[in-house]
This record gives structure tokens, C-alpha cells and sequence, in this order.
């Protein structure tokens, strides 16, 4: 298995959101409308706690790669992420992936500019969404759909299982940018 630094903040990261969810849920059993309610908001709240952490993993990996180009590179992407939050949408990961200048990826399914990103969620994807019978990027959109719901309404349908199944899927989106990054 090959290790690297991004490797280890993939590892310590994802595993304090499985730990985080364990713990919730084993102090959550009771079924009264006031523990209902409370579930419902920690399941937002855990939406919020998983995109913030996808967040500084996109972060850190941009920056980390702008430092292996250029030190001037990296005070420019270091200032462009001062002005405003990482953007980390799917769209946003595969337009990272062409600005950056990641290797193009030449095949006849390819979209159009595809880099190395794309191979590798081209790659990932069949073997997760079989494993978990759950879209990977449709998990990775659903997690920001509960996250802005409950910034914007404090409300939303979603479990604490539906959020942790699908940062279980969704994680692979996020460890497939870092392996493109990795691999340039």
C-alpha cells in the first residue's frame, strides 16, 4: 500500500469522522420527539463537521502541490484561499484538476480536458458504487445539499446514517483528488 503524508491526513481525518459518528450514535438510543429533533440536528451538524473537514483536505492538498511547483505558486494559491472557502463541489474538483495543470487524460470516454483526476475517479468509481451500491459522486453532492440545508433552513431530512453512509462513499471522491495531486 503507498503511504505519504497526504495518506496519513486521509487516514487521521476520516478516521475521527468514523470515531465522531460511533460516538453519536451509541448516545443516541432513546425515541422521544425531543431526542428526534437532536438527532436530526447532529446529523447537520456532522453534514457540516464532514464538508468542512473534505474542506481542509482539498486545502491542504492544493497547497501542498503549489509548494512542489513554486514557492511564488504557492503564495498566490495560499492568498486565493484567504479570500474565501475552499470550493470542493464536484465541478469545482475536476476544474481544480485543469487549472492546476494536472496530466491530461487521453482515452476514448474521456471528457473533454480530462487529467488525471478523471482517470482515476473513472477508475474508482465501478469498484465503490458496487461495494456500497450507492453513487459516489451523487453521496458527495448529497452531503453539500444537507450541509446548506442546515445553514440556510437548520433543517433537512437526512439521518445520522444517511450522512455517515454517505461520507463512507463520498470519502473515495475526496481520496481519488488527493491520489491525482499525488500522482500529477
Amino acid at each position: 500500500r503507498y503511504c505519504s503524508p497526504m495518506n496519513d491526513l486521509l487516514t487521521e481525518n476520516f478516521s475521527h469522522l468514523r470515531q465522531l459518528s460511533r460516538n453519536i450514535d451509541a448516545r443516541l438510543h432513546s425515541d422521544t420527539a425531543t431526542d428526534r429533533v437532536i438527532r436530526n440536528e447532529l446529523a447537520c451538524m456532522f453534514a457540516v463537521t464532514i464538508v468542512a473537514t473534505d474542506e481542509g483536505i482539498v486545502k491542504t492538498t492544493l497547497m501542498d502541490y503549489a509548494s512542489r511547483v513554486h514557492p511564488k505558486y504557492f503564495k498566490y494559491v495560499e492568498k486565493d484561499f484567504q479570500k474565501s472557502n475552499a470550493r470542493i463541489s464536484g465541478n469545482d474538483l475536476k476544474e481544480h484538476s485543469i487549472r492546476f495543470g494536472l496530466s491530461s487524460w487521453e482515452h476514448p470516454n474521456a471528457p473533454k480536458n480530462a487529467t488525471t483526476y478523471h482517470r482515476i475517479i473513472a477508475e474508482r468509481r465501478p469498484v465503490v458504487e458496487r461495494r456500497f451500491r450507492k453513487d459516489m459522486m451523487g453521496s458527495y453532492t448529497s452531503l453539500f445539499q444537507w450541509r446548506n440545508a442546515y445553514a440556510h433552513e437548520r433543517s433537512t431530512t437526512a439521518t445520522l446514517l444517511d450522512v455517515y453512509e454517505a461520507h463512507r462513499v463520498a470519502q473515495y471522491v475526496v481520496a481519488s483528488f488527493v491520489r491525482a495531486f499525488e500522482e500529477g
